[in-house]
């Protein structure tokens, strides 16, 4: 039998634990490692899986591959570290904070045949999929709503934090590397002033998107509407379900009276897996090579770019 992959983790605060537990409860990998500059914390959720622990990334060496989920600004010196052990990384969105920062990694990691990997996890949604796989003629209109309360702890604007997720959706269901043109706004005071509100217009061909998202909301919203000229697809990924809407008729009954006729279709949303777990499959098929690098790192920078517009418009 071909031995499981031997996985680092890099990063040992929240969204580390959540790779963490994923990483040890799949059966095709091994979380070897957990390694974060505050060597107590590295212990304690090391401990939580019998796992090795260190404060110093050179630790990772021994590992096949490592998934890369400290804070943002460190992305891109930890990422060249790893890629000087030949090693393939699973990296938190965003990659890095700036775009240039972003061009450069991936440059690295395909002069070296690296596999590369971004966290856009909302990817292995299978209310997302399940979409990706019935759209049948090219959108009209979509809209995303990305809403969430405050969060304290991050350092990165909402537009790299939330609206990235969706930017990164609507290029998959458009089929589209850019929009023709980007509109952005962002706004709203908060832990990172001037950039709690956000919102954008991309127009493709012959597609126009409109995108939401904030940090100042009371709920958290994961809405999209995607408008072909036949159906309008309500997602709800939170939920994880699909409901599709298609207009047959309507008529006007004297003044006031107004009748229309819709038929609601619920397509069977197939959930094999917690979207972490399956982006972490995914991962594993490219460190082995069933999967192809190239078109992976290929697909990482079209939403970074649009993100660094809709900031350079707002």
């Amino acid at each position: 039998m071909t031995p499981r992959p031997r996985i680092a983790l890099v990063g040992a605060g929240t969204m580390g634990a959540n790779h963490a537990r994923v990483i040890a409860e799949c059966a095709d990998a091994e979380l070897a490692l957990i390694v974060d500059s505050d060597s107590t914390r590295a212990e304690v959720l090391a401990g939580s899986f019998n796992c090795a622990h260190a404060s110093d990334l050179a630790a990772v060496r021994g590992c096949d591959a490592a998934v890369l989920a400290t804070p943002t600004r460190l992305h891109a010196d930890q990422a060249m570290s790893l890629f000087d052990l030949g090693m393939p990384v699973l990296i938190e969105k965003p990659l890095t904070p700036k775009i240039a920062d972003t061009r450069a990694l991936l440059d690295e990691a395909n002069s070296r045949g690296i596999p590369l990997m971004c966290g856009f996890v909302e990817r292995y949604n299978p209310a997302a999929q399940t979409v990706l796989r019935m759209l049948d003629e090219m959108p009209v209109h979509i809209v995303g709503l990305r809403h969430s309360p405050p969060t304290p702890r991050t350092t990165l604007s909402v537009v790299l934090d939330l609206l990235i997720h969706e930017i990164d959706l609507v290029l998959r269901y458009t089929r589209s590397a850019a929009p023709v043109k980007v509109q952005g706004v962002v706004g709203g005071a908060g832990a990172v002033p001037g950039s709690e509100i956000a919102g954008c217009l991309l127009t493709f061909e012959p597609t126009i998107a409109t995108l939401s998202a904030t940090r100042t909301g009371q709920r958290k919203i994961r809405s999209q509407f995607i408008e072909t000229s036949s159906a309008l697809y309500e997602i709800d990924l939170l939920r994880q379900d699909v409901t599709v809407y298609r207009h047959r008729s309507h008529t006007y009954e004297g003044l006031m009276s107004y009748r229309a006729e819709t038929v609601v279709d619920i397509p069977f949303v197939r959930h094999a897996g917690e979207p972490l777990a399956l982006q972490l499959e995914h991962f594993l098929t490219l460190i082995d090579g069933r999967a192809d690098a190239a078109a992976e790192r290929d697909s990482i920078l079209p939403a970074h770019e649009v993100a660094a517009a809709v900031e350079d418009r707002a």
